[in-house]
């Protein structure tokens, strides 16, 4: 009987231990690829989050697919970023929080500060690393 509880708690040891290297092995993978998907979606949407701020419609659509841009037009832009302006305030800076995968998209979410109020905005993009879609929330 004290032999079976032995090998019950080495068991159950054995099974934290390996558990949590399998946790640490993911949240060190999550981590690589939230750090590869940061090197082009931070700069994107920096840009792309001046762009607005600024009503500059070639500024906003730099690192959009072409779908994005052509979507887009001066006008659209004007009164999205009057509209934006009108609730947020101007675009402060955006602090990283989370990625992820959805069919052939990658999605980063980010916390934007504006001068009135804090917004979400989940960033949107393609294959080629390029702005497919932009949301707030």
């Amino acid at each position: 009987m004290r032999k079976t509880r032995q090998l019950l708690w080495v068991s159950i040891i054995f099974l934290a231990v390996i558990t949590g290297l399998v946790g640490c092995k993911s949240a060190t993978t999550k981590s690589s690829e939230d750090t590869a998907i940061r090197a082009y979606a931070d700069p994107a949407t920096e840009t792309t989050m001046q762009g607005l701020s600024e009503d500059n419609l070639t500024k906003y659509t730099q690192y959009g697919a072409p779908e994005f841009k052509a979507a887009l037009t001066q006008e659209i832009l004007d009164k999205t970023s009057a509209s934006l302006k009108t609730q947020t305030g101007t675009y402060v800076s955006k602090e990283f929080l989370s990625t992820g995968k959805q069919d052939d998209y990658t999605i980063v979410h980010y916390k934007a500060k504006f001068t009135k109020t804090t917004v979400w905005i989940k960033m949107v993009f393609d294959k080629n690393h390029l702005v497919a879609g932009q949301w707030f929330e």
